[in-house]
């Protein structure tokens, strides 16, 4: 499964990612962008708005009968889920080009897009923030991408798979670097290698596809891997140990590193030299070429003429640093041209089609927000007392109250829309606080007056948080007020985003709040296995062998038919055993001018990325 790292840099969740290019887009145990969860000042208002409501009706309850309180906890049918889809997958045109402000419309040759703020490192194995990653999207190209079913196609090459599933070749299309030099097969075996090497240090990862030979060119006993080979100039032919569904994913990610420009940067055992350049004008098989960055403003790029699915039609792309909560504004005013990650809410809609020039487009994401428990300690080892203290969040009012029609409260890891998505029969985990006190009970936990006790001590929970978080903000009250019903002292700490990440990482918390971005690729395997399976990005001390079993065979699956089985076994652990608490997935809001034409963005596939890009058009 994909996913990305995050951090935050001027009170905005900044993407740290390693992306398959094919889809695979990890977004490693952090956060997601905290405009999605900040909202402007109405959304806030709502929010609390509802949050109050919650929260007395919570008292009220507490004042009445214990019955009042509780709400039957059913079997999902997706009820929920399929009212709230209903709402997504729009497109909402303007109905007055004529109001394009003059700044944009005296635009020429050039489209402007809104982003949060950059780390600056574009390296295609080494960026940091979302926003580096779609400069080095839209400046490099990969051997596989994604279509709009987040189905595998060709890119920059053709790929077949051997009938036993251990044998891909990549056949190249005749391409050209941007100084016009040719594109070679070795040049993206250097990227194999440099995400292989001892020394690498970023995010990119291919060692659960078990390539021939990659365990020893890691542990620097070998000095080539053996199972990557280059047939000709124009063919690159990959050898498994054995068949894997994440294959297609992971390997179709690389993108051509020059031998002749960059080979003797990249040291077996040393890439400092080459984790070192500057982006700008690298010679790359993208869209676009980075010409001009300036720190924590803009990346200016412009069009590449030797592109192998043509020149861009636009000849200028300018990446522009917007203000949290400021997204929509910088599209109104012109400022920008498009800008996707505005907060899908009525107000943002409203407010947008008011403007009447601007085009949005409500989509919903392959991400979902979850809290996260500490396994190591000993109050969540008991499955039964994972699942009272998931009774004891309101996780529906909670979405209403920060998303309203636009967020679908979950019950497994994994997006509504993906084909492997399947939570019938399922435990929906209500809000049921009468039950949630059962199952503690029946873990032994016992009410001595106001307070939760075992074996003389009350149960203390710590929830970690950074503040201005309008998900935490709202979720926090809510959780003091049940979990203290239950007789639960529950307290929230506030900290800084490097301090959350460490707790977050080092297992230094009790709980607290993430959310993951998956992709195409299903594999839950680095979330969700024990470190020893391949859980690289499991940081809760979650351990099952069970599970870890399931997930192997899962990886091991010969067809989608039998991983999605599979997967269905493994949603229904994953649904009892509750390693995390999964809250909500959420949609992104896409807002555009008149100006700008033949934008295609899916859940799979965004508007920057290389069968896209080049057909966008500026009035």
């Amino acid at each position: 499964m994909n996913r990305v790292c995050f951090r935050i840099f001027s009170n905005r969740w900044v993407i740290r990612t390693y992306f398959s290019r094919s889809g695979c887009r990890r977004r490693d145990w952090l956060s997601e962008n905290i405009n999605i969860f900040q909202g402007g000042k109405n959304m806030k208002k709502k929010a609390l708005a509802c949050l109050l409501a919650a929260v007395m009706a919570l008292s009220l309850a507490a004042c009445g009968s214990g019955s009042d309180n509780k709400k039957t906890s059913e079997k999902t049918e997706s009820q929920d889920t399929n009212t709230s889809l209903e709402a997504t997958n729009q497109l909402i045109e303007a109905e007055d080009p004529s109001a394009l402000p003059e700044t944009a419309a005296k635009r020429k040759d050039t489209l402007i897009a809104g982003v949060a703020d950059f780390a600056g490192v574009f390296n295609p194995v080494y960026w940091e923030a979302n926003e580096d990653f779609q400069v080095v999207t839209a400046t490099t190209a990969s051997l596989s991408v994604n279509d709009d079913k987040g189905e595998i196609v060709d890119g920059t090459a053709s790929m077949s798979v051997s009938d036993d599933g251990k044998v891909y070749t990549y056949k190249l299309t005749k391409e050209k670097y941007n100084d016009g030099s040719d594109v070679k097969a070795e040049d993206y075996v250097n990227w194999y290698k440099v995400v292989s090497d001892p020394s690498y240090d970023g995010y990119q990862d291919i060692s659960k596809v078990n390539v021939v030979g990659y365990e020893d060119y890691k542990n620097a006993s070998a000095t080539e891997i053996s199972g990557i080979k280059v047939v000709d100039e124009s063919t690159i032919q990959i050898t498994l140990e054995a068949a894997n569904t994440s294959a297609p994913y992971v390997l179709g990610s690389a993108v051509p590193i020059s031998t002749a420009k960059y080979g003797d940067l990249i040291k077996k055992g040393d890439l400092s030299k080459f984790k070192s350049l500057n982006m700008v004008d690298y010679v790359s098989n993208g869209a676009y070429v980075l010409k001009e960055y300036k720190e924590k403003t803009s990346a200016t790029l412009e069009a590449n003429p030797n592109f192998y699915l043509g020149e861009p039609k636009t000849k200028n792309l300018i990446f522009k640093v917007v203000a949290t909560n400021a997204e929509l504004q910088a599209v109104e005013t012109g400022d920008v041209d498009i800008h996707d990650q505005v907060v899908c809410d009525d107000d943002h809609i409203e407010e947008a089609q008011a403007a009447g020039f601007i085009n949005m487009k409500i989509q919903p994401t392959l991400g979902y927000g979850y809290v996260a428990v500490n396994h190591k300690n000993e109050i969540f080892q008991d499955a039964k007392v994972r699942q009272a203290l998931l009774h004891a969040i309101d996780r529906k009012s909670l979405n209403q109250a920060v998303y309203g029609q636009y967020a679908i409260t979950l019950n497994i890891p994994q997006a509504p829309i993906s084909w492997l998505y399947d939570d019938e029969g399922l435990e929906t985990y209500d809000y049921d606080l009468d039950k949630a006190a059962e199952l503690l009970k029946e873990a032994g936990w016992e009410k001595d007056g106001d307070k939760l006790m075992k074996d003389g001590k009350q149960m203390k929970i710590v929830f970690s948080a950074m503040s201005g978080n309008i998900v935490t903000d709202t979720m926090i009250p809510l959780m003091i007020d049940a979990y203290g019903q239950l007789g639960i002292d529950f307290q929230a700490e506030y900290v800084d985003w490097p301090t959350l990440q460490s707790k977050s990482q080092n297992g230094t918390f009790d709980m607290l709040f993430m959310a993951w971005g998956l992709t195409a690729d299903p594999d839950l395997t680095g979330t969700f296995a024990s470190p020893e399976a391949g859980g690289s990005q499991n940081h809760t001390g979650y351990a099952n062998p069970e599970l870890d079993k399931m997930l192997a065979e899962a990886l091991a699956s010969t067809s989608k038919e039998e991983q999605k089985e599979k997967y269905k076994e493994i949603y229904k652990l994953i649904n009892e055993d509750l390693p995390t608490y999964p809250i909500y997935e959420r949609c992104d809001l896409i807002c555009y001018n008149t100006r700008v034409q033949n934008i295609e963005q899916s859940s799979y596939v965004k508007w920057y990325q290389q069968d896209k890009i080049v057909n966008i058009e500026v009035e």
